[in-house]
Formats: C-alpha cells, sequence, structure tokens
C-alpha cells in the first residue's frame, strides 16, 4: 500500500493552526508575566518602557514552552 501524502492545503491549514495556537499561547503568558514582572530585560537590565516595551518576549528557563506556572518562575522577560 502506497503512503498517504497530505495535500499542501492541509499543510498549509496545519501550519496556520500550530502558529495561530502558538501566538495565542505566547500572547497569554506574556501578558501575565508583564504584570508580574517589571519591563526590565533580566540578561542586559535595560528598561523597557512606552513604545520599547514590545520589544521585550518571555523566555522559559527550562526552555519548555508548555510550562507556565501562575507564579511566573519558569519566566524571564529579554
Amino acid at each position: 500500500m502506497a503512503p498517504v501524502h497530505p495535500s499542501d492545503d492541509d499543510l498549509h491549514e496545519a501550519i496556520a493552526r500550530i502558529r495561530r495556537d502558538r501566538d495565542r499561547r505566547e500572547h497569554g503568558f506574556r501578558a501575565r508575566a508583564l504584570a508580574l514582572f517589571p519591563p526590565v530585560c533580566a540578561r542586559c537590565g535595560r528598561d523597557f518602557q512606552g513604545k520599547a516595551l514590545h520589544d521585550l518576549t518571555v523566555h522559559h528557563k527550562d526552555h519548555n514552552h508548555e510550562h507556565n506556572p501562575p507564579d511566573g518562575s519558569n519566566w524571564e522577560l529579554l
């Protein structure tokens, strides 16, 4: 039996769904991290106020993007 290959449309839809899920997840923990921590880079100490705030990203200390404790103990702003 020959292997079944998904169509290009199926692949594009799957990629879009994965990206939407990732963006939704990241927005949730980013908003929580910004509420918990001052807007300062944990690595260089730069203060990100006002328009520069969008440049801050949430880094997962253990590199597991599914590990998002409510107290933010696995996050740092970079």
